[in-house]
């Protein structure tokens, strides 16, 4: 999931005057290498990096096999086959987003650029099925449909969400409303309890005073409704299984919650500058991992919450910005990929 907070994180550091090391990730960001290392029961090893690739921006684990991940990156999509010891390059671009379909993880998609590529066999071939007017930016499969949002930089046009069937047939688009205009759409979950679809958005351009829209659509996204606002734009989001509790990351914020599908949200009680990637664990869903930038006085890092998010604790890679999140299908192994390093991975305690 590559997110515009990379961008922030990146930008921010070249303008406090970071110097740049060997082989600076875009943007001029040094690379930067943390030894293995424990926090918190977590034991992370040295740092892998596909191809030498260390601006690594998303990571997605096959839950079917332990041994095959993808990953992106400003560049390329990376794939390995046998845990990360040799890697291939399927496809060259920015990578916006990066999905495997749950219960089929054969299907994988990548936004890359403002392509969305499909493969259907793991890996062996892929190809593109719908090039879109602007970079996608979040994907979301749910009942035999294929949501995609993208990040529009105009007010131009209306800002929404795209559905499908999985091969990209019959692709529909569904406006958020009048005068939802330039947004991103940075995140896309789902109630598998209510079949509510959440959609969590930033404003381009920033207008003032800023209110950026989080949204909720109860017909399977055709029509939209904005709820209750947050204080900044979400970044990422879930939804507790069991119950339909939300949570949104909004970027630097924290995460807020909701009880009541977004119409009010609780306040992070501890805000530690979270704000990158959110990771529910679907196994124990009162567990979150939350991914953290690096700039100015934020030393990036993971941070884990054992109680449904009312506090975190750091739980290492301190150093580098964790800017997305995966377990393996048993939930035992955690995996990070880091902008500006690479990727790390511990057993989860």
């Amino acid at each position: 999931m590559h997110r515009l907070t990379v961008v922030v994180a990146v930008l921010w550091a070249v303008l406090c005057g970071i110097a740049a090391q060997a082989a600076p990730c875009p943007f001029n960001i040094p690379v930067v290498t943390i030894p293995p290392h424990q926090a918190n029961g977590f034991s992370w090893g040295a740092v892998i990096r596909p191809m030498n690739d260390a601006c690594i921006s998303h990571i997605a684990i096959d839950p079917t096999n332990n041994n095959a991940w993808y990953a992106g990156s400003f560049t390329a999509l990376y794939m390995t086959k046998n845990n990360g010891v040799t890697w291939t390059k399927p496809v060259i671009g920015n990578v916006g987003a990066l999905l495997i379909v749950p219960g089929q993880s054969n299907l994988v998609y990548a936004g890359v650029g403002n392509k969305l590529y499909l493969t259907r066999d793991s890996g062996t071939t892929w190809n593109v099925i719908k090039t879109f007017a602007k970079p996608v930016r979040s994907l979301l499969v749910a009942g035999g449909t294929l949501f995609t949002g993208l990040g529009w930089d105009t007010h131009a046009v209306p800002s929404g969400v795209f559905t499908s069937n999985l091969g990209g047939g019959f692709l529909t688009f569904h406006a958020f409303g009048p005068g939802h205009t330039g947004l991103i759409v940075w995140t896309l979950s789902r109630d598998p309890l209510s079949g509510a679809i959440y959609a969590g958005t930033e404003i381009f351009d920033h207008p003032q005073p800023y209110k950026p829209p989080f949204f909720r659509s109860t017909n399977g996204g055709v029509v939209w409704t904005k709820v209750a606002n947050l204080p900044w734009h979400a970044v990422d989001s879930a939804v507790r299984p069991n119950d339909g509790y939300v949570y949104a990351l909004t970027e630097g914020k924290g995460v807020y919650g909701s009880p009541t599908m977004g119409a009010s949200w609780i306040p992070p009680q501890l805000s530690p500058g979270l704000g990158v990637t959110l990771l529910m664990d679907p196994k124990t869903p009162t567990r979150l991992f939350v991914g953290r930038h690096k700039f100015g006085t934020l030393n990036g890092g993971i941070f884990v919450s054992t109680n449904a998010g009312k506090t975190y604790t750091a739980s290492g890679l301190t150093g580098v910005t964790v800017s997305d999140i995966a377990l393996n299908g048993a939930g035992t192994r955690i995996y990070a990929a880091t902008y500006g390093s690479g990727i790390y991975r511990s057993p989860v305690p």
